[in-house]
């Protein structure tokens, strides 16, 4: 099932990254410069509306604003210790003979480089979170805009960005916020299920 969802998902993203590919209206312009009804709707959706409108959205970004600001405050403490121990060490260099001096500065310099690799790896890990949650985001609601496409007769959801020229009725992205509103809320429960069940799939590997 998680499989089918996974497929569900990817699928929804490409449509969002390369709608421009696929049919650029919910209408197509006819002869004499009119508009004509496909016999298939075509519907839009704005994804960025949308992670930003739904509760599951919401917390999914509230959650990555808190990890983003941890991050900054651990940068400034270590920026201010090290700014510290670098005015100590200055004022050090008087009394010391060059050599030592050197080695201390040496050693200095390497912990600088070190903590800014660090930290500079903790700013992709949580960029790579940030991925991770839009496609979890995407993985989840999939099955309720496959239902909504299912509902309109659609064949395709695409993102409203990369459209051309299309009707504000193809326009389905109020009423997929409170779809997944409705079914999914912020998505705390379906966190805590997915998370279960990747640890009951863990406990049952040889």
């Amino acid at each position: 099932m998680r499989a089918r969802h996974l497929c569900r998902a990817a699928t929804f993203a490409l449509l969002f990254a390369f709608g421009s590919a696929l049919p650029v209206s919910a209408q197509s312009i006819g002869q004499g410069g009119g508009f004509t009804l496909p016999d298939i709707p075509v519907l839009t959706i704005e994804p960025d509306r949308l992670f930003a409108g739904t509760l599951f959205g919401q917390r999914l970004a509230k959650d990555l604003e808190a990890l983003g600001l941890q991050l900054v405050s651990e940068n400034r403490r270590i920026e201010g210790e090290l700014a510290e121990e670098e005015s100590e060490l200055t004022g050090l260099r008087q009394t010391m003979e060059p050599a030592e001096f050197r080695k201390l500065a040496d050693d200095f310099d390497a912990k600088v480089t070190s903590a800014r690799v660090a930290q500079d790896e903790k700013a992709r890990a949580l960029a790579a979170r940030s991925d991770q949650a839009q496609r979890s985001f995407l993985q989840a609601i999939a099955p309720i805009l496959e239902g909504m496409m299912t509902e309109n007769g659609a064949s395709v959801i695409l993102d409203r960005r990369a459209v051309f020229l299309s009707a504000d009725a193809s326009d389905i992205t109020a009423s997929a916020i409170a779809r997944i509103d409705e079914q999914l809320a912020d998505g705390t429960a379906l966190s805590e299920l997915l998370q279960q069940g990747d640890e009951d799939g863990a406990t049952s590997e040889p």
